[in-house]
């Protein structure tokens, strides 16, 4: 598994905003959080350490990444925050060998596949860098701006991040500097790396993992979020529910199971006079309500009457009737599909109608959940 250092400590004085730049808002939402999410949502990530300015620990704390492991406050620079972010990973990483890469707070848009060819060449090579060809020609000029040199940019690559190394490599570089005195010259984790005369390797990644330094910059940003191939996809996510009733009306309980890649979460609850209609609601609830950001669900149950009453409109037609079925029946279960809809706006999700006490063992499963809560 892959461990992620996120640096977000800097106070963004070339951005000139009222608050640090990634804290400022992309699409309606930080973009730090943009960044924590990409990571967060990727089954080769295990844990994620963010290093914020003072005064912003709960604020990230409160965006309720599962990975997150650390939030802490960030040092002097650039490079002392991730050196304070690595120590938090000594205990978890003893062995030395685990993957660790360094991203930008404001780099919000890298995609899936570059964070992939990172961590894959850090496999191979030990340490490796996302970057882009130089495109423009480079001059090198003295200090009274004398051109001294062109250099031949076929061999130029612009560096950006994930910056991906072994973590006894990057340890071992970041030790170093502090010994040296370096660590508050270096603007990048892979120079580190280098001055200890270790190889480091190139990874193309794409222009469109911009770093978010000035406002233009955030022109750029808002420009490309606005393109839907550009956002981050969203986590995927399965759900099971079940809902059971001892009466109907009477005591009642719902179960829930909740599948992630390798992760799996199991909820239940019950009401001690209700129906089973409502439990079968309230378990669809309680799995959407356990989601902590947009998610893709696909979500199983053996209710009629909960799938077909999404699937086919009928809550919508409900709403929009002011809650009466049709001019002389109410809708039932107001409340809970008030509840519910909100929900549907936030995840998109798509309900499955499986057959109940067929042997489906998630089902099954939720069935037992469901019938445990009545019983407690």
């Amino acid at each position: 598994m892959i461990k992620v250092v996120i640096p977000a400590s800097g106070v963004g004085a070339r951005f000139g905003a009222e608050v640090p730049k990634q804290f400022c808002e992309l699409d309606g939402v930080p973009i730090l959080k943009h960044t924590i999410e990409k990571f967060d949502s990727l089954d080769m990530v295990d844990e994620i350490v963010v290093a914020v300015p003072p005064g912003y620990r709960q604020a990230v704390i409160d965006y309720g990444f599962a990975k997150v492991s650390h939030v802490i406050e960030g040092g002097a620079s650039r490079a002392h925050s991730v050196y304070l972010a690595l120590q938090t990973l000594t205990p978890f990483m003893s062995m030395g060998m685990g993957t660790v890469l360094i991203h930008d707070g404001v780099r919000p848009f890298v995609s899936d596949d570059i964070v992939r060819a990172v961590a894959a060449a850090v496999e191979k090579h030990g340490a490796a860098v996302a970057c882009v060809p130089v495109t423009d020609t480079i001059k090198q000029a003295d200090e009274n701006g004398k051109i001294e040199a062109t250099p031949d940019r076929s061999k130029l690559w612009s560096a950006q991040t994930p910056q991906g190394f072994t973590y006894d490599i990057i340890l071992k570089s970041y030790q170093q500097a502090e010994k040296d005195g370096m660590l508050g010259l270096a603007t990048d984790d892979s120079t580190l790396v280098e001055r200890m005369g270790l190889p480091v390797f190139v990874v193309p990644s794409d222009s469109e993992n911009l770093k978010i330094t000035t406002p233009h910059d955030m022109v750029i940003a808002n420009a490309v979020a606005d393109r839907p191939h550009l956002q981050p996809a969203l986590r995927k996510v399965t759900i099971y529910t079940d809902g059971a009733c001892s009466g109907n009306p009477g005591p009642g309980g719902y179960g829930v199971v909740m599948i992630c890649g390798e992760g799996r979460k199991e909820l239940s609850g019950g009401e001690p006079q209700t129906t089973n209609n409502r439990m079968e609601i309230m378990g669809v609830i309680a799995g959407l309500e356990a989601l902590k950001q947009p998610c893709q669900v696909d979500l199983y149950s053996d209710s009629r009457y909960v799938v077909d009453a999404i699937e086919k409109g009928w809550v919508t037609r409900w709403q929009q009737n002011n809650w009466m079925r049709n001019k002389k029946e109410a809708a039932l279960n107001v409340d809970l599909w008030e509840r519910m809809l909100p929900l549907l706006d936030i995840h998109n999700v798509v309900f499955h109608w499986v057959k109940g006490h067929a042997g489906q063992t998630e089902n099954e499963r939720c069935d037992v959940l469901a019938r445990q809560a009545i019983a407690n």
